[in-house]
This record gives C-alpha cells, structure tokens and sequence, in this order.
C-alpha cells in the first residue's frame, strides 16, 4: 500500500506535542493534542514508529532528552494514518468495492479539512478516542479481529457515548460514496447526466455589503434564514433602514455545483456533522446567507391547510391555554397567504415527487387494506408536498439535491425572495459577520438596545439601530447571543420534530434517487410519515449496519426505499452556549418503537423483500419475522436509534409569564424596549409539521 500524501500527514499531524519522558529502553514519550480544550493522547515512539502508550513505565527526568521536531511529528501522523487505514479497512471487510482504502482516507480528510475548526476538532478527537479504545495492536491484527474488536468495544457497548463513537464510521463511509468510482456499482446516475438534466444557472440575486459602523439603521436583524428574511422584507417595504447580518458565507446559484463535501461543510452549522451534546440526535442547520431555506426540501406547511389531519393537535390553542400567548388567527393566515403567493408555493407533480413517493402511497394503501393501523387513519391519506419550487422555466426537475443548495436557480429560497425583495428597498445584506455583544441600556426605563458589536471577517464593528434588533440566528445561536444577557429562562424547553429513517430493499430496482428527496407525506396526526431519499453520501450517512452488511446494504442503493418517521418531541432539554444538551425520554422511544413497526409493516405490505431497523446495529427484518419483537430487542435507549432533527425549536419561548417565557406574543423580550426574537427558538413546544412557514408568517405578521 501507497504512503498517504503529504497533505493526509499533515491533517493528521497533532497540534501540539509535548515530551513527557523516556522509557527504560530509551524511546521517547511524548503528550499530543489536536486543539484547544482536545483530548490528549500519549504516544511512545520507537524505530518501528509511535504506538500508544498503554501502562510502559517512564522517567519523567529525562524529559529533556526528548527532541520534538519535524521528524517526530510526523512518525505520529503516520502512527495516526496507519490507525485510521486499518479502521477503514475494518468497516469494508478489505478494500472497498471501487477503489482503495487509502482513496477512502484521502478523500475523507480532504472532507474534513473542509469543514469549520470546531466540527474538524470534533472528529479528530472522536477518532482519537476510538484509537485508545481499539488498542494500539489494532491496525496489527487481521481485519476479522478488528471487526470483532469493534464490535465488543464500540457497537455493543453499554455507554450511550462509547458505542456513539461507532457514527464516525459515517465519515468514511460517506467519503467512499462521495466519490464518483462508487457510483456505477450502486446504479446511481449522477443529475447532470441524466436525459431530463437542466443547464446550471449562474445568477446572483445579493449583493454583500462591507460594514464600516457609519450605516444608517433602524432594524438590525442578526440571521438570515426564515425569520430573518421575512422580517427584513417586511420592514424594508415599509422604508425602514434594514441591515441584515449572517454568520454564514453567502453562495451564489453560480457557486451551487453538485459537490456535496464542499457544500455541506460550508453551508451548514458544523459542516453538517452537528449532533446533541451526547450524540444521540444528528441537528441539521444551515449557516449560510439565507440559512436553512438554502438547504431544506422546500416543504411548506400552514396550520390551517386543508391537508392537517383533523386529530392534530391545534399547537395556537395549546399554546394559549398553557403559555398565554396571544396569536390574531386572521392576521396569521393573511401572512400564510403572502408568503404562499410571494414564494410560489404550490404541490409538486408526481414525476418530480419520484419513485420513493410512489412506494409510500402504495405501501400505505396496502397497509390500509391488510388491515393494520389504528383509529383515525381513515383520515390519513397520501399528499405530495407543497413546495416553495420555481414555475414555468424555473420548475424544479427533480435532481435530488436540494440539502446541497438548488445549483439550477429552481427553489424561491428566501436568497431568491425575500431577501432580494428586501435588498431592492434598501436593505444592506453582511455575510460572514457575527454578532457577539448586544449592549442593553439597563439604566433607561425601556432598556432598548443602544448598540450591538460584530466581527465581520475579524474586524470589529459597532451598528447603533435606532427603532430595534431581531434576533433570528436559530434555536443554538440565537440562546446563545441572549444567554450572554444573562435573561432568565434562556435555552430551557428544547423541542423539536424527530426524523427517523425506515430502509428497505425492495425485488426490482426501484431508482429512490430519481427524484425530489422528500415527495409525499401521510399525516397521521401524532406523527407524519414521509417519503425520504438522498443522493448516495449523504443517504450512506444514515444506513445502519456495519462491515461487509453495510456494503451489501448500500451496494443495493437503486433497489432501496426510505420512509421517515417525522415524530413532534418538545420539553427533551436545553441549549447552552449553543451546544445541544438534549436526549429521548423513554415516552419518546415507546413512541418511535409503535411508529417503526407499522413502517416495516408498510414495506413488506409494498413487497420489500428485507428491511433494515434505523440503528447503526445490523438489524434486517424478514418476511414471517416477529416485528415487534425484533424493534423491542434493538430500539431500547435513546442511543439505538439512527434519529436526526433540522427543526430545533424551543429555547427562547413565548409566553405571558415572565417566570417561564423569554418573549411576549409580540416576539419582544421580556424587560426590553426594543430587542426581538423571530425564529423556531419562540416555540414553546414542537408545531409537529416543517417549520419554515410557521417561522416566516409569525416574522412576517409581526413586522408587516
């Protein structure tokens, strides 16, 4: 096997090496780290190369023998290198299908470097962490016994956070399907060469502005995503002076390629690899001009449409009942009908809504007909998804792409809408600023804001918004500004809408791929069941299973189908200095585990011939097998299950009561004059359906 390049050495190379002492035999010991606040590993380093320290005997005295140079720095990257090939080696059985597994980690640290230094630390820690646990022989012994080795530390640990360190497997497996030379053997045909493939698009709807501190403004709106945006449009309409910050970059449709590393680890918050605290639920947020609404499915839902099912819980009544909060339905459903108009939303077409979709409605009818269910699925009937899709020449084709951004300028994001409409009445837009002081004149009766500091490509600016600042960055960030004010009630009451994806394989191929990746949907009132597919790396990310299994799995990519799970949590935990500390309670999984088998049910009624449980185990379903019994063996914990949110809500919570609410029903915060949240961080529990439009109207209602 080939040496990894330099570039794979030096990623690999620890940040900081510190000499600790020799052994009896003369070899040097040595203290590496890869960052601020990472965790250390001991190495000791010999003529046959570092391995890790593991109980050998040392003088601390002679520290001062010990030289740390260039030369021993990179003994440890290539001690690391090796580690990581024989792990991927472990997860392949061999080498992989195409290809080699040095292709694997070449491309998998090329993936890493990409992406922001927290979520690189992140890995980079979980990975050394993984080699302590393995064992320094482990890259020594046969791939069989790395697997078993695996399997007894890692996959079948008792810990939630041990056996969560199984999900790194993800990054490797991932870059592996990144990669084009994988793609012939699933039968996945990349958009641009399919026959119905439109020409990429190069516009470029914004024009990002240099702050100097000297603009004048009104409203400072720190967040571009759907609250953001709605409210700067709206404000902007009425000739208020409007800057709008992003911690983001701004991409233009010209930018847009179908390159998912590059995107996703520049368009989402941790590079897309963002979990809760304990890394049971993966959180998907954008963070990017335009936030989530760059990289969503484009699903609009409004409370009041005809398709809510007649069981689902009415959350406006909820929240007035148990909050106090005070919402003008007429004034609600007018902002729903701007935006629905502004935005173009309308139900997608079937050819675009894809095969996927065809398997849900028909796997649902069946269903149905076998009898299975439970009361008030009479009122549970197959829809396609309203869409926030161009019309005309601008319709969507159904690439499969949109979490990567829409490179053929086909999604009315709020780039494409409200935050160009708001740009044309006068709106500065500031990519790559960030706000981190909001300075409240306590000593006024009103306490407004007096002004607000940003770093905006590391260099400090003062903005001084004469009328008010919103807050719109999303539940983590968002906490995060207001918990520095130190406001009572900040980050507490976390919800969100759980997605759990259910795979199955099915006798035919059935090319999921070809098309939007969410379709169609059933609600069932408690929960919404939808139709979910990925383009290959992003969908390996969410295959359970492990070693020659996995492959087996995702060699059958074009004869798979995926239906998701979108289940309403609210109250699971907080958010603090914008980390997740959130975690299933055992009422949530006894849900998930009713919800996962009437899904297989739903399969094998469509003729799936196996299909997989959504826990990283590897857990196949057959025709005659006892469901229940088999979800009840291996979706025990929070931790069994493959779950993952792009709706955290909650954090920030309306309500009357300034003992258990941050924002009054007018979004303002409690004891200011002027400082306002407008995002899903105001919700004091799940809303249960996508909560773009919800985050749009309540903005755009309030700020109209």
């Amino acid at each position: 096997m080939s040496d990894p390049s330099p570039s794979v050495l030096a990623a690999l190379a620890p940040s900081s090496v510190r000499a600790l002492g020799m052994t009896a035999q003369g070899h040097p010991v040595v203290r590496t780290e890869t960052g601020p606040d990472s965790e250390r590993v001991d190495y000791v380093v010999t003529d046959a190369g570092a391995k890790a320290l593991e109980g050998e005997s040392f003088d601390r005295s002679r520290a001062g023998e010990v030289t740390v140079d260039d030369n021993l720095i990179l003994v440890i990257a290539k001690r690391r290198a090796a580690f990581e090939l024989a792990f991927i080696e472990a997860l392949f059985g061999g080498e992989p299908p195409q290809g080699t597994v040095l292709d694997v980690l070449e491309r998998a640290m090329a993936w890493i470097a990409m992406m922001p230094e927290d979520a690189r630390r992140d890995v980079k820690t979980g990975l050394f962490f993984l080699e302590l646990l393995l064992g320094r022989s482990f890259d020594a012994v046969p791939v069989a016994e790395r697997q078993e080795r695996l399997t007894r530390i890692i996959a079948e640990a008792d810990f939630g956070i041990i056996r969560s360190l199984g999900r790194l497997r993800s990054v490797f497996y991932s870059a592996y399907y990144q990669g084009p030379q994988s793609w012939p053997s699933i039968g996945f045909v990349p958009a641009q060469e399919r026959p119905q493939a439109a020409p990429f698009s190069n516009a470029s709807d914004i024009n990002p502005v240099r702050l100097t501190g000297n603009e004048p403004c009104d409203w400072l709106i720190m967040g571009s995503g759907a609250g953001g945006a709605a409210a700067a449009a709206a404000l902007a309409a009425k000739g208020e002076r409007v800057i709008v910050i992003e911690k983001g970059d701004y991409w233009s449709t010209g930018e847009i390629r179908h390159d998912d590393p590059a995107q996703y680890a520049g368009m989402y918050r941790g590079g897309g690899l963002m979990t809760s605290s304990n890394r049971e639920i993966a959180i998907l947020q954008g963070q990017a001009v335009g936030g989530s609404s760059l990289v969503n499915n484009g699903i609009c839902f409004r409370p009041d449409g005809p398709t809510i099912h007649p069981d689902a819980e009415d959350v406006l009544d909820t929240w007035h009942r148990e909050y106090g909060v005070q919402i003008d339905r007429a004034r609600l459903s007018a902002a729903f009908d701007h935006l629905w108009n502004r935005l173009e939303i309308a139900e997608i077409d079937e050819d675009i809504a894809g095969p996927n979709a065809a398997h849900l409605d028909k796997a649902w009818t069946k269903f149905r007909e076998a009898g299975h269910g439970k009361p008030g699925d009479e009122h549970a009937r197959y829809h396609r998804f309203e869409k926030n899709y161009g019309s005309g020449d601008r319709a969507c084709w159904g690439c499969g792409s949109c979490n990567s951004g829409c490179p053929y300028n086909r999604k009315n994001s709020v780039v494409e809408t409200l935050l160009k409409d708001a740009q044309d009445d006068g709106a500065l837009i500031a990519e790559n600023t960030l706000a981190f002081r909001i300075n409240v004149k306590t000593h006024l009766h009103n306490k407004p804001v007096g002004s607000v500091m940003v770093r905006q490509n590391g260099r400090s600016v003062t903005i001084r918004p004469s009328k008010g600042a919103i807050i719109a960055a999303g539940t983590g960030a968002s906490s995060a500004l207001l918990e520095r004010l130190n406001f009572a009630h900040v980050g507490d009451q976390i919800a969100c809408n759980l997605a759990c994806p259910v795979v199955a394989k099915m006798p035919g191929t059935v090319n999921s791929w070809n098309g939007v990746q969410m379709g169609g949907y059933i609600d069932r009132g408690d929960h919404l069941l939808e139709s979910w597919f990925h383009p290959p790396s992003s969908f390996s990310a969410s295959m359970g299973g492990w070693f020659e299994e996995y492959v087996r799995r995702m060699q059958s990519y074009s004869n798979l189908a995926c239906i998701g799970i979108l289940m309403p949590v609210s109250d699971i935990g907080r958010v603090r200095r914008g980390s997740f500390a959130v975690s299933l309670k055992d009422h949530h999984c006894k849900q998930l585990r009713r919800h996962v088998i009437d899904v297989v049910q739903m399969h094998f009624a469509a003729g799936a011939e196996e299909v997989y449980l959504p826990t990283s185990d590897s857990v196949t379903v057959k025709p005659g097998d006892d469901i229940a019994a088999l979800v009840e063996r291996h979706l025990k914990e929070p931790h069994d299950f493959i779950v993952s949110s792009s709706h955290p809500q909650g954090g920030n919570v309306m309500g009357s009561d300034v003992r258990r609410s941050v924002v009054g029903s007018d979004l303002k915060v409690h004891g200011t004059g002027n400082l306002y949240v407008a995002d899903a961080s105001i919700f004091p529990s799940s809303i249960r359906i996508n909560a773009q439009m919800f985050t749009m109207a309540m903005a755009h209602m309030r700020f109209a």
